[in-house]
């Protein structure tokens, strides 16, 4: 598997970025399979707390670790929930000095950045596909201005869903694994998500999809294990909640593995729920699925593999069918693609130049990938000015406001100084 230049080594990362914690994880030309960071050399510290520290009256700043020494230490000013005052957007003021959270979030990536020298130059970067637990529009806008902030030059950039990385992750696992379902639980002392991964194969290529649930039933005050009398009552109600939760998730479903993610694993408290799991299933334990499953997406991204050719992964950030309209070429009728299922909807986009073959109106033809018959959504050009046949030429662009939402724009291009155009457009939406 090369990608980038033949003579050289070349490196895509996947960037998790967490409100709590990041992490960086990298996929080598030479490689199979992908490294995570750590920021200790020689140990499994993959975990860089999402935190800033301004030093009391200078303008210097640390991040991570460091800053948790300096906030620890009071000679500084915590900065936390850096994602959520990204998306949020209102200016916050640290030490009677307002700041742009965006940029501060920039800050946080870029210092995180600069770990990799341990590893690597930048100028070897192919692409960064960052993830995130919530990918909404909101959050595309965010990490599209932290992206100009860091200028990283000709590396290509990508963004995706936790249940995206989650997908990746599993196209380069062995087949056994995900005969049947397939759960991912992470947990980080506060809330529970239960990813679970299912594939169908009776279409093709092969579709994957992934839910989720958010389980609030085993959330402990301050994300911790008390070290005090409660400890112990503590530990064993986290094993039977979870041994609910888990039995729940398992019901009337086979499931042929589960991924336990996050430190919430580590205090040793699951007994039952362990030995349930471990009945029929096959149990991992880990932290870092999201950013090696991240950056195995960017190498499918800059170049697509055969394995990836044999899925696609319809998630709820995904448009789930194909888009496109019919067209006469040479006397014939033949269809063009404007969109096709399973590309990202903030990433999907499309043009075409076109002649009406007749009056004011067009037909998109849909093809749902989930089910559903084939389809036409007619667009009407009210106030187009009559010509005749074949002498109308029009401009149609194609994006998505939303995940089920497409938006199209159509421009009058007349038909060179016979019939010269408009100037009119018109805008449509309609649901997938």
């Amino acid at each position: 598997m090369i990608f980038g230049s033949k003579n050289s080594k070349r490196f895509v990362l996947g960037y998790d970025l967490g409100d709590d914690v990041s992490q960086i994880s990298f996929l080598a030309s030479d490689s199979d399979m992908p490294e995570t960071l750590s920021i200790l050399a020689g140990a499994e510290l993959y975990n860089i707390p999402t935190v800033l520290c301004k030093r009391y009256d200078v303008n210097q700043w640390f991040y991570g670790k460091e800053a948790k020494k300096h906030i620890a230490d009071k000679d500084g000013i915590e900065v936390k929930n850096l994602v959520s005052l990204a998306r949020k957007g209102d200016m916050i003021t640290v030490d009677n000095t307002e700041y742009d959270p965006v940029l501060l979030l920039t800050l946080f990536i870029k210092r995180t950045l600069s770990l990799l020298s341990m590893e690597m130059s930048m100028d070897l970067v192919d692409a960064i596909m960052v993830t995130t637990r919530c990918l909404d529009n909101r959050m595309v806008a965010v990490l599209n201005r932290v992206m100009e902030g860091l200028d990283l030059k000709n590396i290509k950039v990508f963004y995706q869903s936790h249940e995206e990385s989650f997908y990746y992750y599993m196209l380069y696992q062995s087949p056994d694994l995900s005969v049947h379902d397939v759960l991912a639980c992470d947990y980080g002392y506060g809330d529970l998500t239960v990813y679970r991964f299912t594939l169908n194969h009776n279409t093709k290529p092969i579709v994957a999809t992934i839910t989720s649930k958010i389980y609030e039933e085993i959330s402990l005050p301050d994300k911790c294990i008390p070290n005090d009398s409660r400890r112990g009552e503590t530990l064993s109600g986290l094993d039977e909640n979870f041994l609910k939760i888990m039995e729940d998730c398992c019901e009337n479903r086979i499931i042929t593995s589960v991924f336990l993610l996050g430190d919430g694993y580590k205090d040793n408290w699951m007994k039952k729920s362990l030995e349930y799991l471990c009945r029929t299933r096959r149990v991992f334990q880990g932290n870092n699925m999201f950013s090696k499953g991240a950056s195995i997406a960017a190498r499918e991204r800059i170049n697509p593999t055969e394995a990836g050719a044999k899925y696609v992964y319809l998630g709820e950030d995904k448009l789930k069918a194909n888009l496109g309209i019919s067209l006469q070429k040479h006397g014939n009728e033949v269809y063009h693609a404007l969109l096709d299922a399973g590309v990202n909807w903030y990433e999907a986009t499309g043009q075409i130049e076109t002649i009406l073959t007749e009056g004011n109106k067009l037909d998109i033809l849909m093809t749902p990938l989930t089910g559903g018959e084939v389809h036409n959504v007619a667009i009407v050009l009210d106030g187009l000015e009559k010509r005749p046949e074949r002498t109308t030429r029009i401009r149609l662009n194609i994006d998505m406001t939303g995940a089920s939402r497409v938006r199209l724009r159509v421009e009058d291009l007349g038909f060179g100084e016979l019939f010269p155009g408009s100037g009119k457009s018109w805008t449509q939406e309609f649901n997938i």
